[in-house]
């Protein structure tokens, strides 16, 4: 994703036309509570390890531990 690269996730609504954006998290660490936004779902959890473009986290409604790109993670 190029927004995603220049450290911006932009967001557009395609029901009413307005877009946003918000700076990609740069300062994330272990056992951190996050909202992961997945094209399926939205997803609440902790940090369990950070790359450098992929975070793990620990879902902690179904307890399923996965990784996602950093730039789906906001900081909670």
């Amino acid at each position: 994703m190029p927004a995603a690269e220049r450290g911006v996730v932009g967001y557009a609504c395609g029901r009413c036309g307005h877009s946003w954006s918000r700076p990609v998290e740069d300062d994330l660490d272990v056992y951190d509570t996050v909202r992961v936004d997945l094209s399926e779902e939205t997803l609440y959890g902790t940090v369990w390890q950070v790359d450098e473009d992929q975070v793990q986290v620990l879902d902690t409604s179904s307890g399923r531990l996965l990784w996602v790109e950093r730039w789906r993670t906001i900081l909670y």
